[in-house]
């Protein structure tokens, strides 16, 4: 009777003793292809292919490029109390949010965008459990963007920087990077900019007006892929599309990538090494910093327009585990490394 009792007792425990971590992602883009392009997309793909490496329970909700949409995601989210709740903090509208907010036991590590080292302190000296975070270089991705650009131009290089928008770290720090490479070379100017909601429908109402009156620009820079295709929907329309180079920040597909000139990515990869980095904190692997920038950016290739095609048709064959410290040999993560991993048969 006392042993019938006990594995009883087992049998009831085991769920608990079993059960994943659960992981709530709060997407600020959509769940498909839209006038922002693809890349909040080719984040959750990835996301959930390292999620399944290291069986986590992960749930992703998109908040459609709403705001409003996105903060009522995150309160439910807090209520849900998963082991850990990712956020990115797109246009800088979370930490008013999350001070606002009582009682909130849930770690949140931030991605892709976080908040200013002043506002995380505001949030951990309001008791808010900060894990960390992953952000890319994108001061690099601006820069790297424009040196490419300005190598292929035959001339003065007058540039129609088209942005994000005006007040998320990651538009603004690309903008920084473009201007310090300017700033170097004698050949190039920014003639003019804008910003577009990192929309196509946006970069192409603008660049009209900006193609049809200032005759001189022969350049585009983009912050997103999506923005340079909607500047080329404006060139194409004036018939100048072969006068002037445009590059844009993103890895696009092949059939994007053979309409722009020069493209720059590799930050779609970090969603991914968020997940590395919360599992390694949720099962006692971390070391070191709780907060990384990391120096992604790359030149779109053969190789990366692959891996990219490879993330949409869900046949992605990374195992993310080889980057957790739960391996004495961690590798480090790198574009590089992604490639690496990949089996030649796949890519």
């Amino acid at each position: 009777m006392l042993k019938t009792v006990f594995i009883i007792i087992c049998l009831f425990c085991l769920p608990s003793v079993f059960a994943k971590q659960k992981i709530i992602f709060i997407n600020p883009g959509h769940a498909d292809t839209n006038v922002t392009g693809p890349f909040w997309f080719e984040v959750s793909q990835l996301m959930r292919d390292a999620a399944k490496d290291f069986d986590l329970d992960l749930t992703i909700h998109y908040a459609n490029r709403n705001h409003i949409e996105m903060k009522s995601l995150v309160a439910n989210a807090i209520k849900a109390k998963p082991d850990m709740l990712i956020l990115v903090d797109e246009k800088s509208v979370l930490t008013q949010q999350l001070l606002s907010l009582k009682h909130i036991s849930t770690p949140i590590y931030f991605l892709l965008n976080r908040p200013s080292e002043q506002e995380l302190k505001r949030l951990i000296d309001h008791g808010i459990n900060i894990a960390g975070s992953v952000v890319p270089d994108n001061k690099q991705a601006g820069q790297l963007l424009a040196e490419k650009l300005i190598e292929k131009a035959q001339h003065t290089a007058n540039i129609l920087a088209i942005n994000g928008d005006y007040t998320t770290h990651a538009a603004l720090n690309r903008e920084q990077g473009l201007e310090q490479s300017v700033q170097t070379h004698d050949n190039a100017n920014i003639t003019a900019k804008t910003v577009a909601n990192w929309s196509a429908t946006q970069a192409y109402r603008q660049s009209l007006g900006y193609f049809s009156h200032q005759s001189n620009i022969n350049m585009v820079w983009a912050a997103n892929d999506a923005m340079a295709l909607g500047a080329i929907a404006a060139l194409d329309e004036l018939n100048k599309r072969k006068d002037v180079l445009v590059g844009a920040i993103n890895w696009p597909l092949r059939v994007v990538a053979e309409k722009i000139d020069v493209t720059i990515g590799g930050h779609v990869t970090l969603g991914a090494l968020a997940i590395v980095n919360v599992h390694d904190l949720l099962n006692n692997y971390a070391t070191g910093t709780m907060h990384h920038e990391v120096a992604i950016f790359s030149q779109h290739s053969e190789q990366t327009l692959k891996l990219v095609e490879q993330i949409h048709s869900d046949n992605l064959a990374i195992n993310f585990r080889v980057f957790s410290n739960a391996n004495k040999n961690a590798l480090p993560f790198s574009v590089e490394s992604l490639l690496l991993e990949v089996t030649n048969s796949k890519l």
